[in-house]
């Protein structure tokens, strides 16, 4: 066997360095990735762990911790989902899958902590009648379901009645909106046990129509009433008209429109 004479410098030993540091880059980089995509659950379970081998077991509360440290940006642009837009995603799909399963005419989508329901109002209603007709109640009954699981991420539910420029009704429009809205609002908080401060109610008549008045395919589709959820972390601010480029500050109780269906 050859042996190393007396003086003679091992080359080879920068590579146990190099690897070590490679090593150790690859770890920072799959640490990186993993708060990344955090998982609330296993990151409790790491922190409880920690805790108790560090012997601090029981002097933090999870809850306690910042959301900026539980939903990291780990790079400029990088979008978070908050808790209450993972609540209205899962309410979408929710009340999308019901419609579908039992062929309610209504459209619905979400958007930027907002999720929009568009029923015509024969679904909900009779002509020229505020009542609630028997054959919705199921259909109320789920979605109430759906807000209820889901309240303490909710803002507010806007409901918003609308009605065409018909001839011969024995109602006036703004009063019948009203009233439909007013109902379905109603119907929520007695029945489903939804807040009433976070249910508003309101009618806009023939006011605001989506389609023309004047052929009855306009009127049928101006007849309907939208549901209107917010979530949470809605943001009520909107770059003034005035052309001046402030930011005007809006209130709940402030009307909002519905993009992001169709007909709008």
């Amino acid at each position: 066997m050859q042996r190393k004479q007396r003086g003679e410098t091992n080359t080879q030993e920068w590579l146990n360095t190099y690897a070590d540091m490679i090593t150790l880059v690859l770890t920072f980089f799959v640490l990186l990735y993993s708060i990344s995509n955090v998982n609330i659950e296993k990151l409790e379970k790491v922190a409880a762990a920690m805790q108790k081998e560090l012997g601090i077991e029981g002097q933090i509360d999870f809850d306690e911790v910042s959301n900026d440290v539980k939903f990291p940006v780990i790079a400029e642009g990088t979008e978070i989902t908050t808790p209450s837009q993972m609540a209205l995603d899962d309410a979408q799909q929710n009340i999308q899958n019901y419609m579908e399963e039992n062929n309610v005419n209504a459209e619905i989508s979400a958007e930027d902590n907002v999720l929009y329901i568009r029923f015509k109002n024969e679904v909900l209603f009779a002509p020229d009648s505020p009542s609630i007709i028997p054959e919705s109640v199921g259909l109320l009954d789920y979605i109430g379901d759906v807000i209820k699981t889901k309240e303490s991420e909710i803002l507010a539910v806007y409901i918003n009645g609308h009605t065409a420029d018909g001839a011969n009704s024995v109602w006036n429009d703004r009063m019948l909106s009203s009233q439909r809205a007013d109902n379905v609002a109603i119907y929520l908080e007695e029945n489903k046990g939804i807040d009433p401060k976070k249910l508003i109610s309101r009618g806009y008549g023939k006011n605001y129509p989506i389609a023309d008045n004047s052929t009855p395919e306009g009127r049928d589709q101006n007849r309907r009433v939208d549901i209107i959820i917010l979530g949470n972390d809605f943001e009520w601010t909107q770059i003034a008209g005035d052309g001046s480029g402030s930011v005007e500050q809006f209130e709940p109780i402030t009307p909002i429109d519905v993009p992001g269906v169709s007909g709008q």
